[in-house]
């Protein structure tokens, strides 16, 4: 049911150990899907 970028998007970020990483990767994401530009 999901897109193919989201299916590469999900393997990938299943393989990224840190934490850290993983929560400033979904911080950039959101923050892209909500931007407002033109």
């Amino acid at each position: 049911c999901g897109s193919p970028e989201g299916l590469q998007l999900n393997r990938a970020f299943v393989k990224i150990a840190d934490v850290k990483v993983r929560r400033r990767i979904i911080d950039l994401v959101k923050s892209l899907s909500t931007d407002d530009a033109d």
